[in-house]
């Protein structure tokens, strides 16, 4: 009996396509209870995902498995006088991209995914280059079925990234925690979905700023829909439900930097792996300033990440790491942000309370909290041509 347990689970974790060497599988059902969030169960026909639903973890359904096929067809171009740098394969479960890549082949093809369900846009993503900037343009919808975890629905984005195609390291970094984090985009997927940081906008005003993952508001891919019933990350779950499995690169931060997962090249052929973690260590209670619930501790250990998530790859370059624990993609930015244009430059809209009601009506004593929600590092940093 004993052997035909493992055969099923093996089966089944390949079906899921994981690739976060913690994950298992095991016997579940819906609405029970399970022991970490982001570890997978129940059989291929029903895939599980174990989720924190208020206090508690339990089990919920996963999004269905979409058809993964080749890469989605962009357009690459660059300077005449400058030759095209060749792109690092994607294949594996991680990889160091090639320093100053075109990055196309890192964006999958979502044509063959179920998109968020009837009536619902699909995926819509180009990636173009010239030789000091990657410009990527996306409807910001999702590839699996819309789950809603807010008040706020589901629709379709005009956004248009651009970010440096050599960033480097700046002097400082760039904070986005603190008592008034950051609000709005701080990156974006090879999906073509917009990342925002650990937290949450002012409301309630009871637990403002806390952890979105923590308070269980996010659907079994890591993200929820916000106000102006735009999608967004929170956190990144690397499996093929996600459309984020067996890519080398997850994302990108607005400073150029990519966005790897969990698991970590330990030299430059990558032909050795481990799992590197976050450096962050509890005090508090995260429901609430989640900033202010955890103290960075640094570390000689190799695979314990920065205070910005991320590590000095073994070719020298820079990159963070989408974790499961906070801040789960970004402590801070290590590089300078690109200033943003149109849609992707404004700022988060106003918050509503958790019964959906408008900020508006709140009490003027929440108004300096407000006034400060649209805060970004954009004000801050440089542009790109």
């Amino acid at each position: 009996m004993f052997k035909s347990f493992k055969i099923i689970a093996v089966v089944v974790a390949s079906v899921l396509a994981i690739i976060v060497p913690t994950q298992q599988v095991s016997a579940a059902s819906v609405g029970g209870k399970c022991s970490r969030a982001g570890i997978l169960g129940g059989s291929a026909s029903n895939p599980l995902i174990c989720t924190k639903v208020g206090k508690k973890l339990k089990w919920q359904k996963a999004p269905a498995l979409p058809t993964q096929t080749s890469p989605v067809a962009t357009t690459a171009t660059t300077v005449a006088t400058v030759a095209t740098v060749p792109v690092a394969t994607t294949s594996g479960a991680s990889g160091l991209r090639t320093i100053g890549e075109c990055p196309t082949a890192r964006f999958p093809n979502l044509s063959g995914s179920v998109g968020a369900g009837s009536g619902y846009a699909k995926p819509s993503i180009s990636v173009s280059c010239t030789d000091s900037v990657v410009t990527v343009s996306s409807n910001n919808m999702i590839g699996y079925t819309f789950v809603a975890k807010t008040p706020h629905s589901l629709a379709a984005q005009s956004y248009t990234w651009k970010i440096a195609r050599n960033p480097a390291v700046a002097a400082s970094p760039t904070s986005i925690g603190g008592a008034t984090p950051t609000m709005g985009t701080l990156g974006f997927t090879t999906t073509g979905l917009a990342i925002y940081g650990a937290t949450e906008g002012p409301y309630p005003a009871s637990a403002p700023y806390g952890d979105p993952n923590y308070n269980g508001l996010l659907d079994t891919c890591g993200g929820h829909a916000g106000p102006g019933n735009a999608y967004h990350n929170h956190v990144l779950y690397q499996v093929a439900a996600c459309n984020l499995n067996n890519l080398a690169v997850l994302g990108y931060a607005i400073d150029g930097f990519p966005i790897y997962g969990p698991t970590a090249c330990l030299n430059v052929a990558c032909t050795s792996t481990g799992t590197v973690r976050s450096g962050y260590t509890k005090i508090g209670d995260p429901a609430k300033n989640v900033w202010s619930a955890y103290s960075y501790t640094a570390s000689s250990d190799a695979l314990v990440l920065d205070a910005c998530n991320g590590r000095t790859q073994p070719d020298g370059s820079y990159g963070y790491h989408a974790v499961m624990s906070f801040p789960y993609i970004l402590g801070c930015l290590k590089g300078t942000a690109t200033v943003q244009a149109g849609a992707a430059a404004e700022p988060m809209p106003a918050m509503t309370n958790n019964a959906g009601q408008s900020s508006g009506v709140r009490s003027s004593s929440a108004s300096p909290l407000l006034a400060k929600e649209g805060l970004s590092v954009y004000c801050v940093v440089n542009s790109l041509n």
